[in-house]
């Protein structure tokens, strides 16, 4: 597993509800989706090689 850090930074009220919305709608943290988000985006620009394997989700279903 890579090893993580803690991090902050600010984001829009906006987004964060919507991020929120997800987490009960989806059982997906705000953290996960936003570790998600931001691979694909460096993943579109070239930054990141898309590895061979895809790491199973943390997310629970909700009923």
């Amino acid at each position: 597993m890579p090893t993580r850090r803690v991090t902050t930074f600010r984001i829009d009220v906006e987004l964060l509800d919507g991020l929120r919305s997800v987490q009960e709608r989806d059982g997906v943290l705000v953290s996960e989706q936003v570790r998600r988000a931001i691979r694909a985006w460096l993943l579109e620009r070239g930054v990141l090689k898309k590895t061979g394997h895809k790491r199973a989700g943390h997310a629970r279903k909700r009923p």
